[in-house]
C-alpha cells in the first residue's frame, strides 16, 4: 500500500542506490506502524516529481489501481483519492485512501488519512528524501488503522512483505524513468 503505504526504524547514513535498506511494520491495538528506507539511484528532483504527480500513482506503484488529485487553496496542499488493491495470500480487496497532503518544503511530504471517504480510521505517514545529487535515500514512515478486517497473527508480516514488494515497484518505476530522461 502505497500510501500504505507506508514508521522509519533506520540507522543513518549513504544510501546504497536502488535497494531496500530497512523496514519494519509493527501493530498494536488495530494501528499499524510502517516505516521503509530505500536507496534510489535517481536525484531527488526525479524522485520528488514522480511521487507527487498524484493523478499518476498508478504508473509508479503496482497496487495503485487509480489516483486523483482534487486542488485545494494552497498550491502546496491537494486532496488526494487513491484506489489500492490489497491482497492477503489469494483474498483481494480494493480500499479508498483519501488524503490530505502536504508538500512541506522540496525534501518533506506529510499525509493526513480523512476518514471521510476512506477505508481508514485515521492514519499519517511522512516522506523524507536526502541524497548526494546523484542518488536518493527515501524515508517513508506512517500509521495506519483500517476499517476493514486484517488477520492479526500474520498481518503486521503480511504487510511489510507488501511493502517491500511495492517501494521495490516503485524504486525500479524511478529509476527507469530517470534512466530514460538521460537519453538523447
Amino acid at each position: 500500500m502505497r500510501g500504505v503505504l507506508l514508521c522509519l526504524l533506520l540507522a543513518p547514513g549513504p544510501a546504497g542506490a536502488g535497494e531496500i535498506l530497512a523496514s519494519s511494520v509493527r501493530h498494536e491495538a488495530g494501528v499499524y506502524r510502517l516505516s521503509v528506507t530505500a536507496g534510489i539511484d535517481a536525484p531527488l528532483a526525479t524522485v520528488y516529481r514522480s511521487i507527487t504527480d498524484y493523478d499518476n500513482l498508478a504508473a509508479i506503484n503496482p497496487s495503485i489501481v487509480a489516483s486523483r488529485a482534487f486542488a485545494t487553496a494552497d498550491p502546496r496542499t491537494h486532496r488526494v483519492r487513491s484506489v489500492i488493491e490489497v491482497c492477503i495470500l489469494v483474498f483481494c480487496k480494493q480500499v479508498v485512501q483519501m488524503q490530505r497532503v502536504v508538500q512541506v518544503n522540496s525534501r518533506t511530504i506529510e499525509a493526513v488519512m480523512l476518514p471521510e471517504g476512506s477505508d481508514f480510521r485515521a492514519g499519517f505517514a511522512r516522506w523524507e528524501f536526502g541524497g548526494d545529487g546523484v542518488t536518493t535515500e527515501l524515508h517513508f514512515s506512517g500509521e495506519l488503522e483500517p476499517d476493514f478486517w486484517v488477520p492479526p497473527v500474520i498481518g503486521p508480516w503480511l504487510i511489510e512483505r507488501k511493502l517491500i514488494r511495492e517501494v521495490t515497484g516503485t524504486v525500479r518505476y524511478i529509476e527507469q524513468l530517470d534512466r530514460l530522461q538521460e537519453q538523447p
